[in-house]
């Protein structure tokens, strides 16, 4: 998934792993505003697909220093 290459599939498969998370947290607001609440969090999930940068995560050798041998 890179900028504009998200297609529908994908967004689909994403906002069903956010499913369950999302109906739980909607337990929390009166029943009237649920579903209200639930389309804004699928559409800032979306949204977010298309501007956030997707890149890989760094690898552990970034993060160690190199051993200077001398002998």
């Amino acid at each position: 998934m890179k900028g504009n290459e998200i297609d529908c599939r994908e967004i689909e498969e994403i906002l069903n792993k956010f499913d369950y998370k999302i109906k739980q947290s909607l337990k929390n607001t009166s029943y009237q505003e649920q579903s209200d609440l639930e389309q804004e969090i699928k559409l800032k999930i979306i949204e977010k697909m298309f501007t956030v940068e997707f890149k890989d995560p760094p690898s552990i050798w970034c993060f160690l220093k190199p051993i200077d041998v001398k002998g």
